[in-house]
């Protein structure tokens, strides 16, 4: 589920964004696919290899990556200016 809040302090407007999805979720059990994911999810938050690779050492094997599959998505957009 995605969700935004913007609130505009100059006219006292609210702007609402969210996103529901509904769908399947199994896991990964392909070794390597669960490590791209890990890799590419830490890249998001540090650019440091050295803990990248500190992390996946030492709590890789404690790691269960799940994969969703989007089978229907609502949403809205509120406006209330």
């Amino acid at each position: 589920m995605v969700f935004q809040l913007t609130i505009i302090i100059a006219n006292w407007a609210l702007n609402i964004t969210s996103v529901i999805a509904f769908g399947r979720i199994h896991l990964v059990e392909d070794e390597a696919v669960a490590l791209k994911i890990c890799s590419e999810l830490t890249k998001k938050f540090t650019n440091d290899d050295e803990y990248l690779k500190k992390e996946i050492q030492n709590s890789f094997r404690n790691v269960q990556c799940l994969e969703f599959i989007p089978e229907h998505m609502t949403g809205k957009l509120v406006n209330e200016s």
